[in-house]
């Protein structure tokens, strides 16, 4: 009867360090993730990447403005702005455009609240559970590392489609379409910018996670 019983614990235990060890790793992807977007919105990253896609020219302005109307329209994503940068005497960008940066910053600002407070867990258990993070690092490493070659070998090798899904995944349909023609958004951010933050965001996950994936292991020793 006792060794009867003792199984039906053992299992709950058993279940239960499955789904400490599945938050954990979460937790490190989130943190991880959080902390890489917000690399990327740094202006030196941004402006270099603008510089890449030619994005002044297609503009029609000097780099400066072009740098200048980005760095306002990355403040806003970040603290929930209007997206109302004027270029001359006029805003920027159209209502649709605004709006779709809208959702953008909605999705931006959840991950790095989310972020923080995965940060916040791994920290609090970190002086208790020593342990229990390495391992988290370590899961989430392998999962983080996966995915983002996985995600960063698509772009490379079919961007339209990737980005096109990711769009279809993450904002409603008919928002997020914009005419290269008329449209500012797509001047000021061309397809070679984020072909260009894209893999360069996900080659830096591979390498933030091999990292991570190495050191938990040797901490672990």
């Amino acid at each position: 009867m006792v060794g009867a019983g003792s199984r039906p614990r053992r299992r709950v235990k058993a279940l239960r360090r499955v789904a400490r060890r599945a938050l954990l790793a979460v937790a490190v992807l989130v943190a991880l993730l959080a902390l890489t977007l917000l690399l990327f919105l740094l202006p030196p990253v941004v402006h270099a990447l603008l510089d890449l896609a030619s994005a002044p020219a297609l503009l029609g302005v000097e780099a400066p403005t072009a740098y200048a109307l980005s760095d306002a329209l990355v403040r806003d994503l970040l603290f929930g702005g209007a997206f109302d940068a004027q270029l001359g005497d006029e805003i920027f960008l159209s209502a649709a455009e605004r709006s779709h940066l809208v959702d953008v910053g909605l999705l931006f600002r959840g991950l790095v609240l989310f972020g923080a407070g995965a940060l916040a867990l791994l920290s609090v258990l970190a002086i208790r559970r020593r342990r229990w993070v390495l391992r988290g690092v370590r899961d989430g490493a392998v999962l983080l590392g996966a995915g983002a070659a996985l995600v960063g070998g698509a772009f490379l090798f079919a961007f339209d489609a990737t980005f096109t899904a990711a769009h279809q995944l993450l904002f409603p349909a008919g928002t997020w379409t914009f005419n290269p023609a008329t449209d500012r958004l797509v001047r000021l951010y061309p397809e070679t910018f984020w072909v260009a933050a894209a893999i360069g965001f996900c080659a830096v996950l591979v390498v933030t996670a091999a990292a991570g994936f190495r050191a938990a292991r040797r901490r672990r020793r």
